[in-house]
């Protein structure tokens, strides 16, 4: 079953597979971790992120469109779970952050937390084509191919998000 392709395992998932789930999560648990480490800079925040990312995909499969690659599908679901829990880290930080003085880390951490803030108030289409190419480092063809969208139009939202990034960040200079 370790080899057996990935339509076959989700099939067999849906009807209640333990061990085609359990084959879908090593093959796929790397991936997901990494994506939403890539977002989060957080090991914890990583690891609770990409747990739930898989939840939600099992719980999803019957939504899953199984002509389309399950890799890209569940890195998405991971990369938006990452950016929840850097909200949810977020305000849990602005809580504590009244209570010690910004020196020269706080103040980097805070810009750290205003670009993942800023990032997180943007239209979906957008945030995700800024996460995928900027944090997980993918080409726009990469980006494109995961999200099903024609190259020129991830270009063209990367390009309206950085615009409204350095808005957000009253910024003249790149954001990222």
């Amino acid at each position: 079953m370790r080899r057996a392709p990935d339509p076959e395992l989700i099939a067999l998932a849906r009807k209640g597979s333990g061990k085609a789930a359990a084959v879908l999560f090593d093959r796929y648990w790397p991936t997901a971790w990494a994506a939403a480490y890539a977002v989060t800079a957080d090991r914890t925040l990583a690891d609770d992120a990409a747990q739930d990312a898989f939840q939600r995909a099992f719980g999803a499969l019957h939504r899953y469109d199984p002509t389309r690659p399950f890799g890209p599908w569940l890195k998405r679901i991971a990369v938006n779970r990452a950016i929840d829990q850097l909200r949810s880290a977020r305000r849990r930080e602005r809580a504590e952050l009244h209570s010690w003085s910004v020196g020269e880390q706080a103040g980097e951490d805070v810009r750290l937390w205003a670009v993942a803030d800023a990032v997180s108030a943007l239209a979906e289409g957008k945030r995700l084509v800024v996460v995928l190419h900027y944090w997980l480092d993918l080409p726009l063809e990469e980006v494109a191919g995961a999200l099903g969208l024609p190259v020129g139009t991830v270009a063209s939202r990367l390009n309206r998000a950085l615009g409204e990034l350095r808005v957000a960040l009253g910024e003249e200079e790149h954001v990222l």
